[in-house]
């Protein structure tokens, strides 16, 4: 009878969830090869043909965002079909893009050892440098927002968003509070039925680059910012709503199977769940004849079927929330023979350090979301991974030395990019799980360009007050972090390792490669940079008396300066103001990318770094 059950429940499971597992475990890994393939000949081109130095997942970005807007200005379903065809790996690699940061964590052991007296310099150039920017930031995005007369809003703008809710709905806004450098209204020919959009639509972008970054995200919170009324959601493309194709189906599959339970019931004259009223009985007793043609049903048996189906769905739904954790969990035990019994350790580091990233995001170890938010995922995950690591080469080996020695086997350098390049590497060195998260790393850069693209109406609206503060911090990053580290006695590659500082980490890791610095000390400054910003954000833009509704202002100056992370805070507190942060470190990040690939300006910022 158990047996029997179980398979109802799992041939339930598949019949419901067939869609949405076809489109997780057969779709989404096509998607990710192909775009892999795209970036290997990509790069090909740029090495051999134009001869720059140019990482391919930048150019395949922009070309992406370019190929998007083209489709949407020549045919909207022809830029609705490309956009859910390319959504489907990019979205992936959007929501689990701080998994892929972790190989930068794991091998910190093998960097070199840093002196006390250039460990407390790093520190004092990274406080005083992030303070510094966040005030560059904001001052210079108000004035911007003032110089070119963003600074009043019109009567149907101030109306719109009173009627929607978004003043109050901003949790930095006090519900009496009135804008006073916020943007001003949109023209005819701009304003659309787009601004009138589903919050649980267009914040499927943001959710996808704050997923498992430790910030506690609701939905209900960004659907205060836009007061969406369902009857507007047809012409939503224009920050194309084809992208939230695969989190809407799924949303509506949680809606099929919840009313599932309460659907198939009614079919069987639900009145007869319910005691009647004595009148009624009554009736019913004087109109028996009338009713004999009628079916009887047996209470006890109807509650005994909503009794088992309900037990199913609960089964099914718990089946679908932890699909994933089962699978990996079965694989870390398969994984487990491979490390004991075989020389390749690819597979039991991987599964190691998904399982204990999906133990530290998904596990309710710590309830309250005012603690949670100092333990990073990537951060807590990293260290779980050290122990079961250092636990396993114990076992295996019986000495602590061989812990080294496997780190340096869990990324060997040899990517996606270099894995038929055997005359470099030879025949036994096989790509590491570093060097797997590596290669998913750069899809999860093409992917940047969904929220630009989705967001390019703000973009378009707030470009004046968002570019020259972006240039200014670019310029500033890539003239004084490399010459006043190294002038204050920090070596030349980790004054390097700075510019990447305030970057996104997808993104800095490109530019800090490109100027040769120091990536250990990049990865450890864009993460605390992140979890800061988050931390100590608000409060720190409220004190340089920066308007708590000038949502332009505090997206630019997080975003440029936290990355990813900030925009997970920011999507909990303000979703305008989230929207603004994903375009700002995006744009911020490419603009660096790109100085950072000019054989001048890289000869001139090592330069610096050694006067």
């Amino acid at each position: 009878m158990l047996k029997q059950r179980q398979r109802q429940v799992v041939g339930h499971f598949l019949r419901r969830h067939r869609r949405a597992l076809l489109h997780e475990y057969v779709l989404v890994p096509i998607g990710v090869i192909c775009f892999m393939a795209l970036l290997y000949g990509v790069d090909r081109l740029i090495r051999n043909v134009i001869k720059v130095k140019f990482p391919a997942s930048v150019a395949v970005m922009i070309v992406n965002l370019g190929v998007m807007c083209t489709f949407s200005a020549i045919s909207q379903p022809l830029a609705e079909r490309y956009v859910a065809v390319v959504d489907v790996p990019l979205s992936w690699s959007l929501r689990w893009m701080n998994l892929f940061f972790t190989p930068a964590f794991v091998t910190l052991p093998l960097s070199e050892w840093i002196s006390a007296r250039e460990a407390m310099l790093i520190m004092a150039t990274f406080v005083v440098g992030y303070l510094v920017g966040v005030a560059v930031l904001a001052y210079v995005t108000v004035g911007c927002q003032r110089l070119f007369g963003k600074s009043r809003k019109s009567l149907f703008t101030r109306q719109h968003e009173l009627d929607t809710g978004e003043a109050e709905g901003s949790r930095f806004a006090r519900p009496s509070a009135t804008g006073v450098l916020d943007s001003p209204a949109r023209s005819e020919d701009t304003a659309s039925v787009t601004e009138y959009r589903p919050a649980e639509l267009q914040d499927v972008p943001l959710m996808n680059l704050a997923s498992h970054s430790g910030m506690l995200l609701s939905r209900s919170a960004t659907q205060e910012h836009t007061g969406s009324s369902p009857g507007m959601s047809e012409g939503l493309f224009t920050r194309s709503s084809s992208d939230t194709g695969p989190a809407k189906s799924q949303e509506k599959q949680q809606e099929q199977d919840s009313s599932e339970f309460t659907s198939e019931p009614s079919s069987m004259n639900p009145a007869t769940l319910h005691e009647p009223a004595p009148s009624q009985k009554a009736y019913r007793d004087s109109s028996a004849l009338e009713t004999e043609d009628k079916p009887a049903f047996c209470e006890r048996a109807v509650t005994r079927q909503v009794s088992h189906q309900l037990d199913r769905l609960i089964s099914v739904q718990l089946l679908r929330a932890h699909l994933h954790h089962i699978l990996y969990g079965l694989g870390f035990v398969a994984s487990m023979f491979s490390y004991y019994f075989s020389w390749y350790l690819m597979p039991y580091h991987l599964f190691t350090a998904v399982c204990a990233f999906m133990f530290i995001a998904d596990a309710p170890l710590v309830q309250n979301p005012k603690y949670k938010r100092f333990l990073h995922p990537v951060l807590c995950s990293v260290a779980l991974t050290w122990l079961v690591m250092l636990i396993s080469v114990l076992i295996k080996h019986r000495r602590v030395s061989f812990f080294i020695s496997e780190l340096h086997d869990y990324k060997t350098g040899r990517t996606y990019l270099h894995l038929f390049d055997t005359a470099a590497f030879g025949a036994r060195v096989w790509p590491g799980a570093g060097d797997i998260f590596g290669s998913c790393m750069d899809v999860s850069i093409v992917g940047l360009s969904m929220p630009m693209f989705t967001y390019r109406a703000d973009l378009r609206r707030h470009f004046a007050s968002m570019i020259p503060a972006i240039l200014i911090l670019s310029a500033g990053t890539l003239i004084l972090y490399p010459l006043i580290a190294h002038l204050i006695g920090i070596r030349s590659d980790r004054s390097l390792g700075f510019v990447g500082r305030s970057i996104t980490l997808a993104l800095a890791t490109p530019v800090v490669d490109n100027l040769h610095g120091s990536m250990t000390l990049m990865a450890v400054c864009t993460v605390v940079s992140g979890v800061v910003g988050a931390l100590t954000g608000g409060p720190h833009l409220d004190l340089l008396r920066i308007r708590s509704d000038d949502y332009v202002t505090r997206g630019v100056t997080l975003g440029c300066n936290c990355g990813a992370i900030a925009t997970a805070y920011l999507l909990g507190v303000d979703r305008r103001a989230a929207a603004i942060s994903s375009l700002s470190f995006v744009i911020f990040g490419t603009f660096m990318v790109i100085l950072s690939s000019i054989g001048p300006v890289q000869a001139w910022v090592n330069h610096l770094a050694t006067l």
